[in-house]
């Protein structure tokens, strides 16, 4: 009897802790402002390359008057830059592949090369210059 108690207890105990009768909700914060975080290592030798093409993402960031990412450059470890990028409406602003910012950018790109094709040619480029990044969602107190 006891050998049967030892299993039904721990059974019934499981099936209780995890019935819940709804899912939890995720708790929405206005103490914090949230960001992504990317780091990326570039091809070797192609640092200066990838540069000149952040330079001119950057003219179309300011052209179209959206905000610029911050950027840091690293001088040692694995990586060799790290760009943050402030999610004004939090975790949300994930949830669409476009943010509102994203087509004047994309847009303001586009007439600085000349076409859609020219510019995501230039992604293309850019994006042929990785070898590995990562991206992490932040948060920070206010």
């Amino acid at each position: 009897m006891k050998k049967i108690l030892l299993l039904i207890v721990p059974l019934f105990l499981s099936a209780l802790l995890s019935s819940h009768a709804e899912d939890p909700t995720p708790m929405v914060t206005t103490d914090v402002m949230w960001h992504t975080i990317t780091v990326i290592d570039y091809k070797p030798g192609t640092t200066d390359a990838a540069k000149a093409l952040i330079e001119k993402f950057e003219t179309a960031s300011e052209t179209s008057g959206t905000t610029l990412p911050v950027i840091y450059w690293f001088e040692s470890g694995k990586y060799d830059l790290v760009v943050t990028w402030k999610l004004e409406d939090g975790p949300a602003d994930l949830q669409e592949k476009w943010s509102p910012a994203g087509e004047p950018w994309w847009s303001a790109l586009v007439a600085q090369e000349g076409s859609e094709a020219a510019a995501r040619k230039l992604q293309t480029d850019y994006n042929e210059l990785i070898a590995s990044s990562v991206t992490s969602v932040a948060r920070k107190a206010k």
